[in-house]
């Protein structure tokens, strides 16, 4: 015992050690011993590398039907960071997407795209997954190529553009499946609705314009650079400001009109079971997409405190017994159950590795460190007690999707190890 306790404490010497001398992610001492006793995961991840047919250019994808979703490639980024892996299918990844872009900037948010994804920009995470590749593996020739920066450009410009239909400065999701969050109807809608002015949308692209401003420095475009930091403060101040309910001490998503008949015609429909849930013009459905303003620092403090309090600490909300759910148990639609009617898999309840661990890291940047470290051991605990899973019942933890699964939810097996670093993967700047 008194040997396990002292290599457990050299492992976690070492990794603190190595990340404050400037190594990169991968090389951490401590990871390599990690390495180790993750080789059945390793393994998995192979069947994910596959060969892009039209370019040749090999990728990764964490499903076994072959596609390559957009936010899952941040996440997958990571893991692959950590595994030792080299940059090539990151950076693939990303230049898979800028490939398929139309010449007004809009990108479908698969690849190969899929006919119900036509009509869904791809989810702003492709700058954060560029700056991981050029941060962790000193290579940026390969997304400042002037082409290939123009694109990565003009796909952010589409969001806050193209996606503002209002022009109020929020941007919409077209539907629940557009959010990644499948069957949240209620907060997002159906197909192509565009009722919803998402929090954590409007939260990514917080992140996602101060990645692409370190990326324009890094492109000798200064100028570029501080508009989209200003940009990028003026969207947090409209979050503040539009999506906040002080009453609950909650960020909700916010209504919106689509200007489209048919979107207008499905909205109606979609907003049948919250009608009578009306506070003034926000949906007030507790998602756990809602915590991305911690991850984002869009949130005071004190505004953090109360949702961290009163909401995902809470077992009467977001903390089950497997948490963190998806769904406030406090929503009427709260189920752990999947019926055949929804579409997708079950975010109206269970947990989920990337939102945990979205969380996670909002609660590092607050300085909560408690419980950071408590959200940590349970997502670790999670992969470890249940397998390589998509998600988990949030009330036993019982790994649930596909299986196995070699995409986001490994991460889960790093949790615990990144409560031991002082440096963050995941900051942009400070």
């Amino acid at each position: 015992m008194q040997k396990m306790k002292f290599k457990i404490c050299l492992f976690v010497l070492l990794a603190v050690a190595s990340v404050a001398q400037g190594q990169s992610f991968r090389d951490i001492e401590g990871l390599k011993e990690m390495r180790k006793d993750l080789q059945t995961e390793d393994s998995l991840m192979r069947l994910g590398i596959l060969k892009d047919e039209a370019t040749g250019l090999p990728y990764f994808t964490g499903y076994s039907y072959n596609v390559l979703y957009d936010w899952d490639q941040y996440f997958e980024a990571i893991v692959q960071i950590y595994m030792g892996w080299p940059s090539e299918y990151i950076k693939n990844g990303v230049l898979l997407f800028l490939q398929n872009q139309r010449e007004d900037g809009f990108i479908a948010r698969s690849v190969p795209s899929n006919p119900s994804h036509d009509n869904e920009h791809v989810k702003p995470f492709l700058s954060q997954i560029a700056l991981l590749a050029v941060q962790e593996y000193g290579e940026k020739d390969w997304i400042l190529e002037k082409n290939t920066f123009e694109r990565l450009k003009k796909y952010l410009d589409y969001w806050l553009v193209n996606m503002d239909e209002d022009g109020n400065g929020l941007s919409e999701w077209m539907s629940a499946p557009h959010t990644g969050m499948d069957n949240q109807h209620e907060r997002a809608g159906w197909w192509l609705d565009r009722c919803s002015e998402g929090v954590d949308l409007n939260c990514y692209l917080v992140r996602e314009m101060k990645a692409f401003a370190r990326l324009a420095e890094m492109a000798g475009k200064k100028k570029m650079a501080a508009e989209y930091r200003q940009k990028s403060a003026e969207l947090a101040e409209r979050i503040r400001t539009m999506l906040w309910d002080e009453e609950d001490g909650f960020y909700y998503d916010r209504r919106h009109t689509p200007a489209h008949w048919f979107a207008k015609s499905a909205a109606v429909v979609a907003d049948v079971n919250i009608q009578k849930w009306k506070k003034k013009d926000l949906i007030p459905v507790r998602s756990v997409g809602a915590f991305a303003v911690l991850w984002s620092e869009v949130a005071t403090p004190e505004q953090a405190t109360r949702m961290v309090r009163d909401y995902l600490f809470n077992p009467k909300e977001f903390w089950t017994g497997a948490p963190v759910a998806a769904l406030s148990r406090s929503c009427p639609w709260y189920t752990t159950t999947k019926y055949s009617s929804d579409i997708g898999c079950g975010w109206r309840a269970n947990a989920w590795i990337p939102t945990n661990y979205i969380i996670y890291h909002g609660l590092r940047y607050y300085g909560m460190k408690e419980y950071a470290s408590l959200l940590a051991h349970y997502t670790t605990k999670l992969v470890r007690e249940n397998g390589n899973r998509e998600y988990y019942n949030s009330e036993t933890g019982e790994g649930c999707g596909l299986d196995p699964f070699w995409g986001w939810s490994l991460l889960g097996h790093f949790c615990e190890f990144e409560d031991t670093l002082e440096e963050d993967i995941t900051i942009i700047e400070h």
